[in-house]
């Protein structure tokens, strides 16, 4: 069965991603764990990445908290129980034949007795922290996709905590938060829900969704200001122009015409948003490679294929105030 449903213009939704990544506590599996005694302990109380920091400390005193840790979350597991709405977003997945993983930064051994306890389903694709990479290094993220047979840019990850937000957005991937929607850091997500079931509903009734690039312009200039800037394409003059892409990928601009040529020693040198991977590669490549990034929706399109084009100047101001005007109007 086809996951895809029709998309016209600037949005997105999940149903047209070819595989999802799972957190496990607070997605699939409740365990109810609380790292409150070893903040006490061993950190003074303090809210810390306790595995960040406690790789940083003596082996013996490392050793004492990886014990607390691997101890909580072995009673964690063994009253583990489905979160509300897991299930049916595993049936969900499954019976439209969409590859899903787990990440997590508990231990596999966890991870096995939770699923065993909840009698939860596991995936083929399981990484935890024994495999030497924690979440909200992209790496997982990477490692998960490129397991799954998938491109970054073809999965979504669903996390409950701000690491699995993070990790996504680092790895470009689209990230759905479900759990805590009222946290000040729901903005780093494309979408927040308050509950695993609410992300059930909205794969089941697919609707258009304004993806997380383009969420300040809709909220400072609203939908139709959006799906007209994504409908244009500019021509960008041959000189610099990568800080005039940034500004007009933000407002929603969807094509851009590249001129011919590389981007040679001088062009990199005044583009520091640009990767030095992109030296003397073309410029539609190094426009194209930018863009992937962060406006992933929007493309490099040739001149012939443009249906609205609009010819900037060089002049940042003059550009600017003219592809503002042609919006606008």
């Amino acid at each position: 069965m086809s996951n895809l449903f029709n998309l016209d213009g600037p949005y997105w939704h999940p149903v047209n991603k070819s595989a999802f990544i799972l957190d496990w506590d607070g997605v699939l599996a409740e365990t109810d764990l609380d790292f409150s005694p070893i903040y006490e302990r061993f950190f003074d109380g303090k809210r810390v990445m306790i595995l960040e920091e406690a790789s940083k400390l003596p082996e013996a005193r490392r050793e004492l908290i990886y014990k607390a840790i691997y101890d909580i979350e072995m009673e964690g597991a063994k009253r583990a129980r489905p979160v509300n709405g897991s299930l049916e977003l595993i049936s969900w997945l499954e019976s439209h034949n969409i590859p899903w993983a787990i990440v997590s930064r508990n231990t596999r051994q966890c991870v096995e007795l939770a699923a065993k306890v909840a009698s939860i389903k596991l995936p083929s694709v399981v990484i935890t922290r024994d495999d030497g990479l924690l979440k909200p290094d992209p790496r997982v993220f990477l490692k998960a996709s490129e397991m799954l047979g998938k491109t970054p840019f073809e999965c979504v990850a669903v996390g409950d905590f701000l690491y699995d937000i993070v990790g996504a957005r680092r790895a470009s991937m689209r990230a759905i938060l479900v759990r805590r929607a009222n946290e000040p850091w729901r903005e780093w997500a494309d979408i927040a829900c308050n509950e695993v079931f609410e992300l059930v509903d909205i794969l089941k009734n697919p609707l258009p969704l304004v993806p997380w690039e383009y969420q300040p312009v809709v909220k400072q200039r609203g939908l139709r200001w959006l799906e007209k800037a994504f409908s244009l394409t500019v021509r960008l003059p041959k000189e610099d122009f990568f800080e005039t892409i940034v500004r007009l990928a933000s407002w929603g601009i969807g094509g851009f015409s590249v001129p011919d040529g590389k981007l040679e020693a001088d062009l990199w040198r005044r583009s520091p948003l640009l990767e030095p991977k992109f030296l003397w590669e073309p410029l539609d490549k190094a426009v194209e490679g930018f863009l992937k990034a962060r406006f992933p929706l929007a493309c490099v399109i040739k001149d012939d294929e443009a249906k609205n084009i609009l010819v900037l100047s060089g002049n940042p101001g003059q550009d600017l105030t003219l592809v503002e005007e042609q919006i606008s109007s």
